[in-house]
């Protein structure tokens, strides 16, 4: 599976410690589908794709994987958010050439 590890520059406090480290995975439908059964992100576009997100997130430091929700995401600051924003990029632009060098195999 491609992922993309990001360091972010701030990062998120989970029990008195600060996680920076990140991998994500390209965005599925179930990240989509689960997010959509959050009745916040019915309602909300920016909550929603926090809710994508979080089911993208492979790791956040050493937060427990059922701890990385969108309600924790949401202390992420704007700086952390554009390198997320920038390591999305990435991760998009290397599935695409994963696809193209793969096309018809």
């Amino acid at each position: 599976m491609i992922t993309e590890k990001i360091t972010l520059p701030d990062g998120i406090e989970y029990n008195g410690t600060m996680h920076r480290d990140m991998e994500i995975r390209p965005q599925k439908v179930r990240d989509s589908v689960e997010a959509m059964e959050n009745e916040r992100a019915q309602n909300n576009n920016a909550y929603l794709g926090l809710a994508v997100l979080a089911g993208q997130t492979l790791r956040l430091g050493t937060i427990p994987k059922d701890q990385i929700t969108a309600d924790l995401l949401m202390e992420l600051s704007e700086d952390d958010m554009n390198e997320i924003n920038s390591g999305l990029e990435r991760l998009r632009n290397r599935v695409q050439s994963f696809r193209a060098e793969n096309k018809g195999r």
